[in-house]
């Protein structure tokens, strides 16, 4: 079907890519839905914390587990494995930390779109990646 994901590593680079890709747009064109979905599960306490952990367990898990590349533009998508892995595990063991850090996102487009640009990178590591391996 994709001829470029031939392995679990490269499945997952392909994810990434298309999922960083609209999210990291989604961030940079319209960063104030951003900011009223994190304002609302910030208003929902530590109910919203759990909320955010959950929705982040499942891509940081699919990374950790099936994507241990350590070198090249693919390290850059391992590193975001583990550090949405670090924000579930914070998020559900240490939720008022969490809640520290989802009330920072009020009123702030410029982070929201700053994150856009991360997002972006991420999808341009991962492309890579997948161009160099094919």
């Amino acid at each position: 079907m994709w001829p470029f994901v031939s392995d679990p590593p490269s499945a997952v680079q392909f994810i990434t890519l298309l999922l960083c890709l609209v999210m990291g747009l989604s961030h940079l064109l319209r960063p104030g839905i951003w900011v009223r979905f994190f304002t609302l599960l910030a208003d929902k306490g530590t109910s919203g914390v759990i909320v955010q952990g959950l929705v982040s367990a499942p891509p940081a898990a699919l990374i950790v587990v099936l994507h241990e590349v350590w070198y090249g533009p693919a390290l850059v998508v391992t590193i975001l494995g583990w550090m949405l892995m670090a924000k579930v595990w914070v998020g559900l063991l240490l939720p008022e930390k969490g809640l520290r850090s989802l009330k920072l996102a009020r009123d702030n487009e410029r982070g929201f779109r700053f994150a856009g640009v991360v997002l972006l990178l991420v999808a341009a590591s991962a492309g890579l990646a997948l161009w160099q391996d094919a």
